[in-house]
């Protein structure tokens, strides 16, 4: 009897097998010519989430993802760790078969090019002496990362990636000079990449393609996928992302000036930099507050906020200040006093006590307009007082993403760059420069000179831009300057033009500068111990401390990351800052810490990296 029982057991499994084979048909089911296949195919078709969808299909991926009989995931992790080992032995070698073996198996892990486009272009290049094999590995993760895209297509990371590492490393290594000239005369790459950007729409000023306005070309078609196909931005701040491509400009047009092209050729290159600049002002930006802002908007929305708080005090007079003046009486003395004492003179216990103060008597519109007699009065008082507050929530939400990418510097920059004065300014340098090392000193003092004047009226012009970090290279032509008094046994002359330029960055100067500093009477303190053949007269300086940072300064590439500066979102993404990069400065920056609090989660996390590319101002 139970030997008949297990048998139609058997029979009744086996049926009920047979039976669910033809649901499982009709939901897998393939796509042929002549049919959709089944559900599931009909979904990949839906969303794009085919293979042929996604991009290329490499046979050899294929073969090897079925030859793992659904241990898939166990071979990427087994890969992983081995990439790691082989990260941290330096066995670069083995590190790039094995990732190459991890794209076999995840051809549309985004994550997995990244890594190893990195690894070529930063981390193996750097392991070789002459710079032209470095050259040659940062090629080789350009080529890499350009061949993920035919994988994941038009995939806006990739895309953006790729720029990022033709500006960035190309034009922030220790080696830019070679890597400019020697991307300028690669034909053979130019004809490699014009597959999938038109190489000669990013012509520089001498007629040859500039890695600057290449990567631009890379980073316009990473928008393009954003914007036009829909295709969403993961693991990138928007803010960042967006402003690698004008970023691009901006670095383009200050590299050819630290080349000797100045004159009408900078300014144009400054023009259309302030111009993309302008442009991405005007984009809609994704926020994590769920609404979009433009960052040109934010003088405009202030302004109007301001207008409409002008508006409410008229309709409500002196009532804001009787409130103020009811929370003030009911202060402590020690508060009121606190709140009576200069900023500047409050000790740290006042200080507390003095933001206390503050806090007790801030006066909000929302209460003026509650306080109004006339019920028809107070009500409009409180809608207004709600668009204000409205107005003012915007503003400043949009004045923080304008921090992060130095949106207000850059704009002065751009502006500054154009006129007449700074490119006289460069231009004087530039030949004073050429003409001292030519040992004709007497020259080079006469153009030194006039160089100092023109800077002179770009700083009262333009104040926020003496505070920048580009303003080290006017440190060290200064110094330059100074070297050759020394060598002409004169002193810095007592109308020396920039003397408050040198006390803002008294802590790079040498013992000379300093010196004439210290004899004027401006100078905090020195670096520098006396010489023992020193007088005895001669007082001991204590060190500086560093100069602070200048509100809204530029950072060198940091978009970035900075692709946070990128990330952030750096909004890293270092926008890396092309910095001032991205950064992805853009800055390739930058920037991103901020930032990356609103970056979108990645689609995996990713693995450590050896080294992190240059960020984005911004970046940069």
């Amino acid at each position: 009897m139970s030997q008949d029982v297990s048998f139609r057991r058997k029979i009744i499994y086996v049926a009920m097998i047979a039976l669910l084979l033809f649901p499982l048909f009709l939901l897998g089911q393939p796509a042929t010519t002549r049919s959709s296949g089944g559900v599931l195919a009909q979904l990949r078709t839906e969303y794009n989430l085919s293979q042929s969808d996604l991009g290329e299909i490499d046979p050899a991926s294929e073969a090897m993802k079925l030859a793992t009989m659904g241990l898939r995931p166990v071979a990427v992790i087994s890969l992983w760790e081995k990439s790691n080992e082989f990260k941290m032995k330096e066995d670069w070698d083995n590190l790039s078969a094995t990732l190459n073996q991890l794209i076999k198996l995840q051809p549309n892990y985004i994550t997995v090019w990244e890594f190893q486009a990195h690894n070529l272009a930063y981390n193996v290049s750097v392991e070789f002496d002459d710079y032209r094999q470095r050259y040659h590995w940062v090629k080789k993760g350009i080529s890499f990362l350009t061949e993920g895209t035919r994988y994941n297509r038009e995939n806006p990371r990739l895309l953006h990636q790729i720029g990022w590492i033709t500006g960035q490393k190309l034009g922030r290594a220790d080696e830019h000079v070679q890597f400019r000239q020697l991307f300028r005369l690669d034909d053979d790459f130019h004809r490699e990449i014009n597959d999938e950007v038109v190489v000669d729409d990013a012509l520089g000023f001498d007629g040859r393609p500039d890695h600057w306005l290449v990567g631009r070309l890379w980073y316009q078609r990473a928008q393009s996928a954003v914007d036009t196909k829909g295709i969403p931005l993961r693991g990138k701040s928007p803010l960042i992302f967006h402003s690698d491509n004008p970023m691009s400009l901006i670095n383009y047009a200050g590299a050819i000036e630290d080349e000797g092209v100045l004159g009408e050729t900078a300014m144009r290159a400054w023009r259309h930099g302030s111009e993309a600049w302008a442009e991405y002002g005007q984009r809609q930006i994704p926020t994590s507050w769920g609404h979009n802002i433009r960052l040109a908007d934010y003088e405009r929305t202030n302004d109007e906020a301001e207008t409409m708080i002008r508006t409410l005090d008229e309709m409500l007079p002196g009532l804001r200040d009787q409130i103020k003046q009811e929370k003030r009486d009911r202060l402590t003395p020690e508060q009121r006093a606190a709140l009576d004492t200069p900023v500047e003179q409050l000790s740290d216990e006042t200080y507390e006590l003095w933001l206390e103060a503050q806090r007790e008597t801030q006066v909000t519109h929302r209460e003026v307009a509650e306080r109004a007699a006339d019920r028809e009065l107070r009500d409009r008082a409180v809608k207004l007082a709600g668009r204000i507050e409205d107005a003012q929530l915007l503003a400043s939400r949009t004045n923080q993403y304008r921090g992060i990418v130095n949106y207000d510097y850059w704009r002065t920059r751009c502006d500054a760059e154009q006129t007449r004065t700074a490119v006289d300014a460069r231009e004087y340098l530039y030949n004073a420069r050429r003409l001292q090392d030519e040992a004709s000193l007497e020259e080079a003092r006469e153009l030194y000179e006039k160089s100092w004047q023109q800077w002179r009226q770009l700083y009262d012009q333009f104040p926020p831009l003496m505070d920048d970090v580009a303003a080290d290279d006017l440190v060290r032509a200064i110094q330059r300057y100074a070297r050759l008094l020394q060598q002409l046994d004169e002193p810095l002359p007592d109308d020396f033009p920039l003397y408050d330029f040198l006390r803002r960055h008294e802590a790079n100067l040498d013992d000379f500068l300093r010196q004439a500093l210290q004899k004027r009477g401006d100078a905090s303190a020195t670096t520098t111990e006396a010489p023992e053949d020193a007088p005895d007269e001669t007082p001991e300086m204590e060190t500086p401390g560093e100069p602070a940072e200048p509100e809204g300064a530029a950072k060198p590439d940091e978009s970035a990351k900075p692709e946070g500066a990128e990330d952030a979102a750096a909004p890293t993404e270092q926008p890396e800052a092309e910095k001032p990069e991205p950064a992805d400065s853009g800055a390739d920056s930058p920037a991103e810490a901020e930032a990356a609090a609103e970056e979108p989660a990645s689609e995996a996390e990713q693995p450590e990296m050896e080294e992190t590319p240059e960020s984005e101002p911004g970046t940069s």
